[in-house]
């Protein structure tokens, strides 16, 4: 397959001031601190790791929602992150998003149909009664009946909102869709519904995705690679089976051990990974690898350089220096 979308060194940092009248800048928050990725044509990335690593704020940069502090976004081999604010509005109908919460997403004034109908309009100018075609076409896609169109967000459970956001990023037929913990706030067994949704759909349409999750086990579920993230940095990266089932990095070992067995004797025997003290701050990032504070396996030498993710075995990644000896 085809290299898509190309993280090169790609940073965000967000600026701390200090001051009113005479401000200066003390700091900065590294929320994305270097992270090289590609992205193949047609293929699921799961990216995973725990609240405050960077997962959507690595989203919203890659879409350029938010501006790249440095390194490159490129996307079929155009630089996002050189071109024009005009110019990426007008590439933004091949990527969308969809968001955690699809209440919040949704505009309460629009009807499903004006939220539908706008942003299949975003790629083309289409008479009414072709646009209505569409707009029916797109929610029997998603799984709702097209009779409903004319209704409101408040008036659909959480679920048909999901379905809804589901429907308006493929509206413009894009060719990449980011999906930001898009089951995280549904229950469990709609959750498993909009996952199968959604892996069919990618399927049948071909679509490239980033679909992001604190949970491990739904990102194997659904992906075909994972790609871990900690304190704004790739720590592991492979094929998502081999991920979850034979872990280099102890992080990813940690996150892999948190996962519940529907066995309850199992369950019992089992000795789960307990990371130690908090995640450190991306306002001062530790020097050396950054997980080393909370790692049961840190040595001197992880806390004197930082590693790179570098390939360990075929078609797996890991920043570690200790993966041979673990």
């Amino acid at each position: 397959m085809s290299i898509f979308l190309e993280l090169e060194n790609l940073k965000t940092h967000f600026p701390i001031y200090r001051g009113t009248i005479f401000r200066r800048q003390i700091g900065s928050v590294k929320a994305v601190d270097g992270v090289n990725l590609q992205v193949r044509k047609g293929e699921i990335l799961g990216l995973v790791g725990e609240s405050g690593c960077g997962k959507s704020t690595l989203a919203r940069t890659i879409v350029q929602l938010i501006p790249t502090t440095q390194g490159a976004v490129i996307l079929e081999g155009r630089n996002l992150s050189e071109i024009s604010r005009a110019a990426v509005r007008a590439e933004r109908v091949n990527f969308q998003m969809i968001f955690q919460d699809p209440y919040a997403s949704l505009n309460p004034r629009m009807t499903v149909y004006d939220t539908l109908a706008e942003a299949i309009q975003t790629r083309q100018q289409i008479d009414k009664k072709l646009l209505l075609e569409k707009v029916g076409r797109l929610m029997r896609t998603v799984g709702l009946p097209a009779n409903q169109m004319r209704r409101y967000p408040h008036e659909f459970s959480g679920g048909q909102r999901q379905r809804i956001a589901i429907a308006r990023a493929l509206a413009p037929e894009p060719k990449l869709i980011i999906a930001d913990e898009p089951v995280s706030a549904l229950d469990v067994s709609i959750q498993s519904q909009i996952l199968n949704l959604i892996a069919r759909l990618c399927r049948e349409m071909q679509l490239t995705m980033i679909f992001i999750s604190h949970d491990i086990s739904v990102v194997k579920y659904i992906s075909d690679r994972i790609a871990v993230m900690y304190l704004g940095r790739l720590v592991e990266l492979g094929p998502a089976t081999e991920v979850v089932e034979k872990p280099l990095h102890p992080y990813t070992k940690a996150l892999v051990s948190a996962i519940p067995i529907p066995d309850p004797q199992v369950e019992r025997r089992r000795q789960r990974i307990i990371l130690q003290g908090d995640p450190p701050s991306p306002m001062s990032p530790p020097v050396g690898c950054a997980f080393h504070p909370r790692c049961p396996y840190a040595i001197a030498a992880c806390k004197a350089q930082r590693p790179e993710l570098e390939q360990k075995e075929s078609n797996r990644f890991a920043a570690c220096i200790r993966v041979g000896e673990i």
